[in-house]
């Protein structure tokens, strides 16, 4: 069941996405899960799949952002929703909640058009941020992070995977770079700073970090302080 309210397309977006998140045919190319993983060379998978290993079969979860490709599925594929486990997704454009509603119709979702950057509601034991920093505007990422981490239950904790500063010696940090200055202004700031560092919340919690692809991607997971 979708839920929705009315939030306006951010600027930013419209401006730095607007081609993928408008142009229906660019978008469904991308989220086949097969070509996706194609294009970041494996690591759509391998994420995907270090991300499932911090879900628990009755772990409550929230997720900012409805992504591209198969890791909703993947997510949805560990929860037992007769042991109370839950997945509510967040997306403040109703179109992409439209389109992922549809492909998900047999799987026992929430969806809710909202903008986490103002609230969010109820608290959850695990909060999904799945590739979403590297397109937030810093002001706009920091309110996300101090309302997640304040929507966490004691114990619960976000599961964050994005990019991070490439390996001195990773042959593809070049390219990124040309193509994050391109086309995701924000995206090179994870390389400069760690997430803990984007929000005055995070004494609140205690952070974990890996890395993967030779630094190209991170999974943080910040874990709420009793």
């Amino acid at each position: 069941m979708a839920k929705n309210s009315q939030t306006p397309f951010p600027p930013y977006l419209k401006n730095i996405y607007g081609w993928l998140y408008k142009k229906e045919k660019y978008y469904n190319l991308l989220d086949n899960a097969y070509l996706l993983n194609i294009l970041t060379l494996g690591a759509h998978y391998l994420l995907t799949k270090e991300l499932t290993k911090e879900i628990y079969p009755h772990s409550q979860i929230l997720q900012i952002g409805a992504t591209l490709g198969s890791q909703i599925e993947k997510t949805y594929s560990v929860l037992d929703t007769a042991q109370n486990g839950s997945y509510t997704i967040v997306d403040i454009l109703p179109d992409i909640i439209e389109k992922k509603q549809k492909k998900h119709f047999h799987h026992k979702i929430s969806w809710i058009t909202a903008d986490a950057s103002k609230t969010i509601k109820g608290t959850y034991d695990t909060i999904i941020c799945y590739m979403l920093l590297h397109e937030l505007p810093p002001r706009t990422r920091t309110k996300i992070l101090n309302n997640l981490i304040n929507a966490l239950t004691p114990n619960g904790k976000i599961i964050f995977i994005d990019y991070h500063r490439p390996n001195s010696y990773n042959p593809l940090k070049y390219l990124i770079r040309a193509i994050n200055r391109l086309y995701q202004p924000f995206a090179e700031s994870l390389w400069k700073n760690s997430i803990k560092t984007l929000t005055p919340e995070a004494e609140k919690c205690t952070w974990s970090k890996q890395t993967y692809y030779g630094g190209l991607y991170q999974k943080v997971v910040a874990a709420k302080n009793k």
